[in-house]
């Protein structure tokens, strides 16, 4: 195999007008500076040196990732990013083209400086030139296409939160819950490897403070946002509409664990309590619990009768089996089939040390909901019946621990169990009243059950906790608008999806059968061809649990929309 130059060792080049240097890792051009991470270079550096030619996505993993096994949408995710450095179009493009069931090449012209790399010499003057227009022409179809789409990456939505006017209802009125936001906190242990133990106990911080009604707590999917971030809390607590932000750091070290935390007003950017823990390992649950009971201390917040004991019931008593649930937390969160494999062997590894772990048992549920509602396994039916089974077990462990009825309601749901579904939701939020991706998930069985309007409503909730929105909430968006009849605000929903996640492939799929009952044959015909390149092992017989409606001949519709766009059997 043709060895793979160190980025340290390539040379800068310039492409439609941006100047990418791959030593420092950055694309500077259009008045913006860029930093883009190792591998996403390295692709870009690969695209350049080769001189136009179409480049397969088998060849781009086997130089790029040096033949390990990465996710179907590691691929598909680096492209987009690279699109979004150079503000490309990925239907009119003029840097990175998609040749479908084929791979990509590079069409802009690239000057080196100095000398340039060898592999590219032989297209230095290949007579398939890119298409080019001028700039003014290009931006405006761009900005056209995004108002069309309401496509936004994270990015921008620093700039705007919002999903649609009509359901940005963000923040909280006088007299009502104050709302907080626990932003990732710093791992100083100086090791990659540990960032996992530092979102655990973040994302545990904030499942704590989520059972608190006094609170109003931002999800985790929406504070992770921030991981990277050198914003200043006035204006995170102004994207986010939060009272008050919590940062902090945590520091592992063989057998210690030391964390630092604060808690800011937002608008003085005041720090109103900041304090010290530290402790072996083994007190890890009592350090969080000390951090979280402090901050409602210092919010001056009541808890209920019923919340007087919620920091005092520990997941479990195995530390170890606790650190191997945070690493599977991490893995599933990334949401591919490799990523679902490795959480379901932590998850199982949790298990074999702690066989009562309720949170690891609704672990290995969703991740073997996750496969048959995917298509990700080729027998969705075993999946699903795996699924059911954790799901009965978790429920039996300990039946206060919400993410036990996010499962069940799940499960539920994809058995056609609509009114046990959402009443296992309902029982989510009661012990959660924070918990987003529940009401999310109602708002999604609502839909299929048949009451958009009503799901409509529900989904408004789950973006004033999250209103950096997932990818999911905007394809329940999309289904809603399409039970209600509005396909053009559909279609728009599932490419805001897409535009978060390039790789959703339930949001593709939804996009295609929107376009195809739509009668729009050109667009329809483009999104298949990208859904074949994103997901190369995609196949209709493996989407049994796809479409739960109660009302079978909406399913039937949409299955013959997809059937008319001539999708993989």
């Amino acid at each position: 195999m043709e060895s793979l130059p160190q980025l340290s060792e390539a040379r800068s080049f310039r492409i439609c007008g941006f100047h990418v240097e791959p030593s420092a890792l950055r694309v500077s051009g259009d008045g913006r500076v860029v930093r883009l991470e190792p591998k996403t270079m390295q692709v870009l550096v690969y695209l350049a040196s080769k001189g136009g030619r179409v480049i397969s996505r088998a060849e781009l993993e086997q130089h790029i990732w040096e033949g390990r096994m990465v996710g179907e949408d590691a691929l598909t995710n680096t492209i987009s990013k690279l699109r979004r450095t150079f503000a490309d179009n990925a239907r009119d493009p003029r840097v990175i083209e998609t040749l479908p069931k084929t791979g990509y090449r590079l069409m802009a012209e690239v000057e080196w400086f100095g000398q340039q790399p060898k592999a590219s010499q032989a297209g230095e003057k290949r007579a398939d030139r890119p298409f080019s227009r001028s700039s003014r022409q290009w931006i405006g179809a761009v900005l056209f296409l995004a108002l069309f789409a309401g496509a936004m990456a994270w990015m921008l939505l620093q700039q705007d939160a919002t999903l649609e006017p009509e359901i940005a209802l963000r923040g909280t009125g006088p007299g009502e819950r104050p709302t907080v936001a626990i932003l990732p906190f710093d791992n100083l242990g100086g090791e990659a490897d540990q960032d996992y133990f530092a979102n655990g106990l973040t994302s545990n911080l904030i499942t704590d403070l989520s059972k608190v009604s006094g609170l109003q707590v931002i999800a985790p999917g929406s504070v992770f946002s921030y991981r990277d971030t050198t914003s200043g809390t006035q204006q995170i607590s102004r994207e986010l509409n939060t009272d008050y932000v919590v940062r902090g750091s945590v520091q592992r070290q063989s057998e210690r664990v030391r964390i630092n935390a604060q808690l800011f007003e937002a608008d003085s950017e005041q720090a109103l309590w900041a304090e010290r823990y530290e402790g072996g390992i083994s007190d890890v649950f009592r350090l969080q619990d000390q951090v979280a009971t402090a901050v409602i201390a210092a919010l001056s917040v009541e808890l209920s009768p019923g919340e007087q004991n919620i920091f005092s019931r520990y997941p479990t008593e195995s530390v170890e089996a606790y650190d191997l649930f945070l690493r599977g937390l991490e893995a599933y969160g990334h949401r591919t089939p490799d990523s679902n494999r490795s959480a379901r062997e932590y998850f199982a590894q949790a298990l074999e040390i702690d066989p009562d772990f309720g949170r690891a048992i609704a672990g290995l549920a969703l991740v073997h909901s996750r496969e048959a509602i995917d298509g990700w396994s080729e027998k969705p039916s075993d999946s699903m019946s795996l699924a059911v089974k954790y799901a009965e077990k978790a429920a039996l462990s300990n039946p206060t621990i919400p993410q036990i009825h996010f499962v069940t309601g799940q499960v539920a749901l994809f058995r056609g169990e609509h009114r046990k579904a959402i009443a296992a939701t309902q029982r989510a939020i009661d012990y959660s009243p924070n918990y987003a991706d529940a009401y999310a998930l109602q708002a999604w069985i609502m839909n299929y059950a048949g009451q958009p309007n009503e799901a409509f409503t529900v989904l408004q909730t789950a973006i004033r906790l999250n209103p950096v929105i997932p990818a999911s909430y905007a394809e329940i968006l999309g289904e809603i608008r399409y039970l209600q009849g509005r396909h053009g605000e559909a279609i728009a929903a599932f490419n805001r999806a897409l535009q978060i996640n390039p790789a959703h492939m339930r949001a593709r799929m939804w996009l295609i059968a929107v376009l195809a009952q739509s009668g729009n044959t050109d667009e329809m015909e483009w999104q298949v061809a990208e859904l074949e390149v994103s997901n190369p092992g995609f196949s209709m017989a493996r989407l049994d649990y796809a479409f739960p409606f109660r009302d079978p001949l909406i399913r039937e519709g949409l299955v013959e929309n997809l059937q008319q766009a001539s999708l993989a059997e």
